[in-house]
């Protein structure tokens, strides 16, 4: 009995003097499973001490309270990721015997901190350079060293609501991307720029189908041109609903509709040419000929399950429609996967398809995703850009936990061809990644 009572009070010490949540607790697991094996306590009183020693730490971090941690190190949140990537691109431009094979990197740092129980204030430091669209580096110049740049500076406001009006965030200053989208119309390293609010519901019910529904807007400042008259300004305003269709397969129908409004773009020749433009866009005079003020509807299907088998698949489509120009406005994509759908532990896996269609002037050029490209006049591919068309397809898979293998295979080719010496010579793209998470 004597010995009983010291192995315990050493555990509860041990506890008590324990830093970290999550290595305190396994650390302590392993201890505890000692002493069962040898009969000092019963499965019983472990699992007890085991609840009563987590329950405790859970406490005292959520307190502050921690012996060895300081308060302010449990306000922030430090998250990031490095991705190690080989690509090969070829029949790039008008020679057909062009090909390249770069080895890329990218990096990630994100800080974010706790100022109270409603705001937090965040940063988010990136490699790259000023492209908006791409946080890749590509190695070379004799090993020279990289810029890191700000990518993220942001403060977020989660007002306490009534659990009867639904969850709501603010965001000012550069934040992730808080609209619902896709890479038609967004590249996934675009951080925007201005005023975002997001809106969720309460939980509804359709019969038997859970539910919710969801808004966003955006106020964001696209470019500043020292005459509120001529600033490119970009309003953004988005309303959805996701409902479980089927809760035994865990399957889910999301449906979005957006509208976005650019102002000061159509006939703007003061510099308008943002950072990251391909130029596939129609200009006259250097400005753009058309406004862009477009119509956006996502559908998506996510499950689990597919008929009797434990493998999570779904559908997703995306239509964009500019209603300024007369023709060369629409631009679609529709694709599907089987798997996981963000694999990230050991042995989840994801397959995936898609075909995407961008006609000229239906999306602002310097948007959409940029490994997919577009085409000139001439038919020389531009990254990121509209009037293309093609299939993209990718595979991935988690080796370790966090630890993510990927390859993606795009081929493009031209929509319109305008300009003699064209060529509708298609473009490819491969990429093969290593990607860590922490």
């Amino acid at each position: 009995m004597k010995t009983k009572v010291l192995s315990i009070l050493f555990l509860l010490i041990f506890t008590v003097f324990q830093g970290a949540y999550m290595s305190e607790a396994s650390e302590m697991d392993v201890l505890v499973d000692k002493l069962v094996e040898k009969g000092i306590l019963t499965p019983y009183e472990a699992q007890i001490l085991k609840a009563e020693a987590k329950e405790s730490a859970a406490k005292e971090l959520a307190e502050g309270t921690s012996v060895t941690a300081p308060s302010w190190t449990q306000r922030i949140k430090i998250k990031g990721d490095v991705r190690f990537r080989v690509q090969e691109e070829w029949g790039k431009g008008l020679e057909p015997a062009h090909q390249r094979i770069r080895e890329r990197v990218r990096a990630r740092l994100g800080i974010e901190g706790k100022v109270n129980d409603q705001v937090s204030a965040g940063i988010l430091a990136v490699t790259g350079g000023n492209d908006p669209r791409s946080t890749n580096q590509t190695l070379d110049d004799g090993f020279e060293t990289y810029d890191f740049r700000l990518d993220q500076y942001y403060i977020k406001w989660r007002p306490d609501l009534d659990e009867k009006i639904g969850k709501g965030t603010l965001w000012l200053g550069k934040f992730k991307n808080p609209f619902k989208k896709t890479p038609l119309v967004w590249d996934g390293d675009i951080s925007p720029t201005g005023v975002a609010v997001q809106y969720e519901s309460p939980e509804f019910s359709l019969g038997d189908m859970p539910g919710k529904l969801y808004s966003n807007f955006g106020f964001l400042f696209v470019d500043e041109l020292r005459n509120f008259q001529n600033d490119p300004l970009m309003f953004v305003g988005q309303v959805g609903t996701e409902v479980e269709v089927n809760p035994e397969w865990g399957s889910t129908v999301n449906v979005c509709v957006s509208y976005y409004d650019m102002s000061h773009i159509k006939g703007n020749g003061n510099g308008v040419t943002f950072t990251g433009n391909s130029g596939t866009n129609s200009r006259y005079a250097g400005a753009y000929s058309f406004d862009f003020n477009w119509v956006d509807i996502i559908v998506e299907y996510d499950s689990k399950r597919l008929f009797k088998w434990d493998v999570g698949n779904g559908l997703y489509s995306d239509i964009a429609w500019n209603t300024d120009p007369g023709n060369q406005n629409f631009a679609w994509m529709i694709g599907g996967y089987l798997g996981t759908k963000k694999p990230k532990k050991p042995g989840q896996w994801k397959l995936r398809g898609e075909y995407r269609y961008l006609e000229k002037d239906s999306i602002p050029d310097f948007l959409p995703d940029s490994d997919f490209y577009g085409f000139t006049d001439n038919g020389v591919p531009a990254a990121g850009g509209t009037n293309g068309q093609g299939f993209v397809a990718g595979a991935n898979y988690a080796l370790l936990r966090n630890t993510v293998l990927g390859v993606t295979y795009y081929y493009c080719w031209p929509i319109n061809l305008s300009v003699n010496g064209q060529t509708d010579e298609p473009y490819q793209l491969i990429q093969c990644d290593v990607n860590v998470k922490y």
